[in-house]
């Protein structure tokens, strides 16, 4: 009789469909290689769930109803349970009976509905992000500290006793990872992650490719194999001395890959003077404008007292999952240098269309007074979509991979008049980003903006299709 692995998790154990040099590839999508035709995996992991979150997915009403008795789960959250954000945190500090505490949400959502199911429960603790010059920090190990709020802790050592609590078996992938990155060393762990480029220097340092989720499957079912865990050790078909996965066997890039040629020594726009240190520009889908319309339609420009003025009319430019065309004010960061970026935003006036926005953006890629209707490269905006939505209007949005992601949605309509704090930071595992008073949000945001420039990403302020903006309290600040 067969039964079936339940796999259950974040980013580190989902599948993705990327069009990476190498792409991602979760753990989950690897387990079956290692078991007999008598265990089917069911992997259900999402991008950017933590335990709390998951529970909203359709794939969570899946797990509920489709655990049966002699089924296993694999419960691999962690990396998104210590996001400093009320629609995903749980607490790593308290046991299973302290509500609001990750022990609490593993034990209530995932380990009480399988054990009353007859369903297996086993849990691995994250996988450690890579780390790049060979030193631990606590973020890479998942240990927080305090923010705000939101209390910090050891997110791996709470799975550790809320297994020892409840008697379960538990893969202990933080330590397996970060022993196994010891011994390659850092110019060689980088093969096991996903690069957006054909570059090593645009490494996604959270995600691995379709080496590293083989490599970490094959520990995770060693593991449940020396632990004996009855009715699917005997069906895991590693044997006592099988080495792990070799680089030379399993690491594949994407044949389907196309490199973008794209230059980041950019020319100074010679119809719109900088701002300070922020430079302007117009490109993207903005129609085949001559100079002197495009000065007609757009207008970028630093007033008296230091604000930053950006406006575009005439229906110019668009935001849509293939194209974009914005008026921006950036400037040029180098990859991997963190920053919190931030501004005062007054809405002077805009027309209500799904193709307007303005705020913030983190770009991959930027081009100087350029008109193209190509596709253009990933990113993420501090900003609303959706205008016509009112005050269901997106609330924060990103692209990857040609397809827009929502953020949030706003809780109140924006008008004009109304002045709006923005903020973007930088962070481990990709952005987080803060459109006024909405909350924060990291999930789907949790990407490398690597893809076409793997050196550098382009920070500014934006306007996109009808809308008159001002920006002032402008900050951008290396951490």
């Amino acid at each position: 009789m067969k039964h079936t692995l339940w796999v259950v998790g974040d980013s580190t154990l989902s599948s993705f469909t990327d069009k990476y040099y190498y792409p991602r590839y979760g753990y989950g999508t690897m387990l079956q290689e290692y078991l007999t035709d008598d265990i089917v995996v069911r992997n259900l992991a999402l991008s950017g769930r933590s335990s709390k979150s998951f529970t909203t997915e359709p794939e969570y009403q899946q797990l509920l109803e489709g655990m049966a008795e002699g089924d296993f789960l694999i419960i691999g959250f962690g990396h998104n349970d210590e996001k400093t954000e009320e629609a995903r945190y749980t607490d790593a500090n308290g046991d299973s009976t302290q509500e609001g505490s990750f022990a609490n949400s593993l034990y209530t959502h995932y380990v009480k509905p399988a054990q009353q199911a007859g369903t297996q429960v086993i849990l691995c603790t994250p996988i450690v992000r890579r780390t790049p010059d060979g030193g631990w920090n606590p973020t890479l190990l998942h240990v927080t500290t305090d923010t705000a709020q939101f209390a910090g802790g050891d997110y791996a050592q709470a799975i550790r006793d809320f297994g020892a609590q409840c008697g379960l078996p538990v893969v202990d992938m933080t330590q397996i990872t970060k022993d196994y990155y010891d011994t390659l060393g850092a110019d060689k762990t980088v093969y096991l992650h996903a690069w957006p480029s054909n570059k090593a220097i645009s490494v996604d340092n959270t995600h691995t490719n379709i080496w590293g989720a083989r490599v970490n499957a094959f520990f995770v079912l060693r593991q449940v194999k020396e632990l004996g865990v009855a009715g699917i050790a005997e069906s895991v078909t590693i044997a006592k001395g099988d080495e792990v996965p070799a680089k030379d066997v399993y690491l594949q890039s994407n044949p389907d890959y196309i490199p973008t040629v794209f230059s980041s020594d950019l020319p100074d726009s010679t119809l719109w003077k900088d701002a300070g240190a922020w430079k302007g520009t117009v490109f993207g889908d903005i129609g085949e404008l001559t100079r002197e319309q495009m000065t007609q339609h757009f207008t970028l420009e630093e007033l008296e007292d230091g604000q930053i003025h950006i406006a575009v009319k005439d229906n110019a430019g668009k935001i849509s999952a293939v194209s974009d065309g914005i008026a921006m004010y950036y400037q040029k960061v180098p990859v991997g240098k963190h920053f919190i970026f931030s501004a005062k935003m007054k809405i002077n006036d805009y027309f209500s269309n799904n193709q307007v926005s303005f705020g913030l953006m983190v770009r991959d890629d930027l081009y100087i007074d350029q008109q193209t209707a190509d596709v253009l490269g990933d990113y993420v905006a501090a900003a609303p979509l959706q205008l016509t939505s009112r005050e269901k209007a997106w609330n924060c949005f990103a692209r990857k991979s040609n397809v827009l992601t929502q953020g949030g949605t706003c809780t109140r309509a924006y008008n004009p008049g109304d002045e709006v704090q923005l903020v973007i930071e930088s962070t481990q595992d990709g952005y987080a980003c803060t459109f006024g008073d909405e909350q924060t949000i990291t999930g789907g945001f949790d990407f490398q903006l690597t893809s076409i420039d793997p050196e550098h990403v382009y920070v500014g302020m934006f306007v996109s299709r009808n809308a008159d903006v001002t920006f002032s309290d402008v900050n951008l600040e290396y951490k």
